[in-house]
């Protein structure tokens, strides 16, 4: 299990997120988390606003990561009214008929993926996207799809309605990077 997942910035960026997005939510909103690695930020939503959701849908390519998510989210798997699933699944594989099920894309990887997914997502959709501005071809961060600004996050991904646009700065002296937030429709 990697323990980054549970690192400062990775948390912080997160429990933003929640903040930020919860007055945009709509009641029992089905929603999708893209690239969700361990499913901490679907933990972290229920936790806060369960009755926000009917059900949180996690999508991660690694079956380990699934593993993991389903124990870490075991107590909102087990009863009646079940509020999580982990999907082992690439999300650049799906095609668009099945975002339409979903009333919220989540999307906190866009720096580890292309815009492919993104093109498939018809106008209208509720989205909230965060990337970093960390530009490295250092294989640890996996970084294949870089915005060192703002502007060129939102130029990837654009909106026709932005409800919310946000910098988040990390510094630790000797790493320092900001995470980039957008909340709109498509």
């Amino acid at each position: 299990m990697d323990m980054t997942a549970f690192s400062h910035g990775q948390l912080q960026s997160k429990l933003w997120l929640c903040e930020q997005l919860e007055p945009h939510l709509p009641d029992k909103s089905h929603a999708l988390i893209m690239g969700s690695w361990y499913n901490v930020l679907g933990f972290l939503l229920l936790a806060r606003k369960q009755d926000k959701f009917s059900l949180i849908t996690g999508i991660d390519k690694k079956e380990e990561s699934i593993e993991i998510a389903d124990k870490i989210n075991n107590g909102w798997m087990i009863s009646d009214n079940k509020k999580i699933r982990n999907i082992c699944k690439d999300v650049e594989t799906l095609t668009s008929n099945r975002f339409q099920i979903y009333d919220l894309i989540i999307n906190t990887s866009c720096e580890h993926m292309d815009v492919s997914w993104y093109n498939k997502i018809e106008s209208g959709q509720l989205l909230c996207l965060q990337t970093c501005n960390l530009v490295t071809d250092d294989p640890n961060w996996n970084i294949t799809n870089p915005s060192p600004t703002m502007d060129e996050f939102k130029s990837k991904y654009p909106m026709s309605q932005i409800l919310f646009e946000g910098e988040k700065v990390f510094d630790y002296g000797h790493l320092n990077y900001t995470r980039y937030m957008l909340i709109g429709r498509k």
